[in-house]
């Protein structure tokens, strides 16, 4: 069992107390002595709604019930998951799937130990006067993908990664080629500014950043992708990731944590939780209150800790199909999942 780390980075706020009870296997809680609390790190982006169930879970005690103490940095905004687990040394992230395969074939590997959300919850939204056309006035997912042809994107990583090489996809599946991408990193406040300032014609947005906008009326919704293209509406989205070596040398503690989230997606869903719940996530991510009611109402049906085996294998498949993976090394589940609560 590794021992907790020390001489963190500054960017890192550490997490609580040493507890009393030992990790679970395969689900199950076993007692262990206090001199056993194990330290996790967990890199996230700042201000995302998938952060909430880790946060609300250490916050009601769910990690030091399973003698987990967590530490929380940011995840860089210029580098894709797997490097950033590398650069910020940390233990557990979340990323696409397109991040995780291509980190597998670019010698970063990483593998999804525990589920988080099965699409890709991306919408596009242009400036609040844009006269792009948009799903909710009637239009079509081909009609408003065809309208960007020759526009400028704003987008969540970088030119190259899962992500982009997704959007790039749907784009193609609607006969969309001549677009401009511009990075605006993983936070929304960019993105915000980028189409109140038209620097983009459209931007990419995902929880809360969406219920922002959409709270707000300071953007023009044009469509949820999930309800779209092929690439975004049936294949995985993102799940909890980490390097090979902490699966099989802790694989105990990899269970415990997707036990925890599993209970912490309970907690969110339970209404006797809600008033909770919304503390959490305002104080969390620096969202209004109404914000984050939209984001507790919208964002949360499709998280699951599930790792469904048939539909991460004809994502890995689609993804080599359509040029996001390379054929070799083969992008299968047995190299790119390992799920210790099936052990």
């Amino acid at each position: 069992m590794r021992t907790p780390r020390h001489s963190r980075a500054a960017a890192a706020s550490a997490a609580l107390l040493a507890v009393t009870l030992g990790a679970t296997a395969c689900g199950t809680q076993e007692a262990a002595d206090s001199s056993e609390t194990e330290t996790v790190r967990v890199m996230m982006f700042p201000g995302q709604s998938y952060r909430l169930p880790v946060v609300l879970a250490e916050q009601e005690g769910l990690f030091e019930a399973r003698g987990i103490e967590l530490e929380f940095t940011e995840q860089p905004a210029n580098l894709q998951g797997m490097q950033g687990l590398q650069a910020t040394d940390s233990d557990i992230g979340i990323v696409t799937v397109g991040t995780l395969g291509q980190g597998f074939q670019a010698g970063d590997p990483g593998v999804f130990f525990c589920g988080g959300i099965s699409v890709l919850q991306t919408m596009l939204v242009a400036p609040a006067d844009s006269d792009l056309p948009s799903t909710e006035d009637g239009a079509t997912w081909q009609e408003v993908l065809q309208a960007l042809e020759g526009k400028k994107i704003g987008i969540q990583t970088p030119v190259g990664s899962g992500l982009q090489l997704i959007l790039a996809a749907a784009l193609a599946e609607a006969g969309v080629e001549d677009v401009t991408y511009v990075n605006l990193g993983g936070g929304s406040a960019a993105s915000i500014a980028a189409i109140d300032n038209g620097s983009v014609d459209v931007a990419q947005f995902t929880p809360p950043g969406t219920q922002h906008v959409l709270d707000a009326g300071s953007g023009k919704p044009l469509l949820y992708m999930s309800e779209g293209p092929t690439t975004y509406r049936d294949y995985y989205g993102s799940g909890w990731v980490a390097p090979p070596e902490f699966v099989e040398e802790r694989p105990e503690t990899a269970a415990a944590f997707c036990d925890v989230i599993d209970e912490a997606l309970e907690f969110i869903r339970d209404p006797a939780n809600r008033e909770t719940a919304l503390d959490t996530l305002v104080e969390d991510t620096g969202i209004t209150r109404p914000v984050a009611e939209l984001v507790l109402d919208q964002a949360y049906d499709d998280f699951s800790t599930e790792l469904d085996r048939d539909r991460l294998q004809s994502t890995f498949d689609a993804y080599v199909d359509l040029g996001i993976f390379e054929p070799e090394p083969e992008p299968s589940y047995e190299v790119l999942v390992d799920d210790p609560r099936q052990g």
